[in-house]
């Protein structure tokens, strides 16, 4: 057979078509007048249209979704989880109980009954002052006053009989209540020789020694109550209707970083600062472990308006622009979800729409995945990651 080739159609509807050697053109105008040009174009017509054919059918796809392997991915439950709105606020921690121990007398030291950091009872015996003179002073005083209630005794005896008149007996009975009170007053004296504690708590370092003379204000140690932190903050105005007493709060210091400190706000001003628009109110921290100081520089975040809301790991989101994503497990495949994000804290990330209770969402993997992939949950987390609480700054 002859070598047939076939070349574009001209204006006008003609083909050109070349058959066998030597070259012979053949010209149609598309309605058959000329030679025969259809036993000619067919055989073209159709190769042409398998060409097409092939360019624009479908690819073979070895590896399309459904034939790849299960995609092996850690998941996780969304869960219900508590989370606040945090007001965030600096302070310097207090005593709930502070003093400086010292004398209201002048006299010198005679004994230190304390060691420098030692834990002290109320009522401890913490420093005697000399009070050798005021001892003896007493001795005397106790001694008149036994005499004049004899000599009381007496006078009632000889009243009966008229030897003494009732006004006589009522001037002894008088000296008897001056000698009482002459003995009250060198027990106080003596006993202000005595210095006390006046609550429990921790001694601070010795200021001063034994056989020092020691005058009105000079301190002897200090005495602080840290079983409880006070640390007073302000807070603007905007946040006064959060902040009432009784509101949880989480207290972080730089000493311990890894540490937080449970407490609540005890306390709100009456009145706002004109100058500053801020309010001062004072928190109360659990410090039974005494780690906390006196004078720490001390970070609170107090937790206002408390709820319960969906939460998932933050390893779970997947950030495409500004919109967040999760790939949640449905008859084992992935879908993914738009999700809104709430609060957010290292770790654990609010939910507010997009997911329910009980849906399990790929918190490991997600990378590897694509809206349909057949997935193998090879492990599955009980419990949101390690959180102390979730707020929102």
């Amino acid at each position: 057979m002859g070598h047939q080739a076939c070349y574009p159609l001209e204006p006008g509807g003609a083909l050109r078509v070349r058959t066998g050697s030597p070259w012979d053109w053949h010209v149609g105008d598309g309605a058959g007048k000329n030679m025969h040009w259809h036993r000619i174009a067919w055989p073209c017509l159709v190769a042409m249209a398998g060409l097409v054919a092939g360019c624009n059918g479908p690819a073979d796809e070895p590896g399309s979704l459904a034939s790849r392997p299960a995609t092996a991915v850690i998941a996780q439950p969304v869960e219900m989880a508590s989370f606040a709105s945090g007001i965030e606020a600096l302070g310097t921690a207090r005593s709930n109980e502070s003093l400086d121990v010292s004398a209201n007398l002048t006299e010198k030291i005679i004994s230190l009954d304390f060691d420098d950091g030692s834990d002290v009872k109320q009522g401890a015996l913490l420093a005697r002052l000399d009070d050798t003179a005021e001892r003896a002073a007493l001795a005397a005083a106790k001694a008149r006053l036994a005499e004049r209630r004899r000599t009381l005794e007496r006078s009632r005896s000889l009243v009966s009989d008229r030897v003494l008149s009732e006004s006589e007996v009522d001037l002894r009975a008088s000296e008897v209540e001056t000698a009482v009170a002459e003995v009250a007053e060198l027990e106080a004296l003596i006993s202000d020789h005595q210095i006390r504690a006046p609550f429990d708590g921790r001694v601070g370092l010795r200021m001063v020694s034994v056989g020092a003379l020691i005058r009105p204000g000079d301190v002897i140690t200090t005495l602080d109550d840290i079983d409880t932190i006070k640390v007073d903050f302000t807070v603007p105005e905007t946040e006064l209707a959060r902040l009432k007493p009784g509101v949880p709060l989480v207290a972080r210091a730089s000493a311990y970083p890894d540490r937080r400190f449970e407490g609540e706000v005890s306390a709100v001003d009456t009145q706002v600062n004109p100058q500053t628009r801020s309010v001062l109110a004072r928190a109360v921290i659990d410090n039974r472990e005494r780690v906390l100081q006196p004078g720490m520089l001390i970070e609170l975040e107090v937790l206002a308006r408390q709820r319960q809301s969906l939460a998932i790991p933050e390893s779970a989101l997947v950030p495409r622009g500004e919109r967040q994503f999760v790939f949640r497990i449905i008859d084992g495949k992935a879908e993914r979800v738009e999700v809104t994000v709430g609060t957010r804290q290292p770790g654990v990330a609010e939910i507010t729409d997009g997911l329910q209770a009980g849906d399990v969402v790929v918190t490991d993997g997600t990378i590897k995945l694509q809206p349909g992939t057949t997935v193998e949950v090879t492990e599955r987390s009980a419990v949101l990651p390690s959180r102390s609480s979730a707020t929102e700054n």
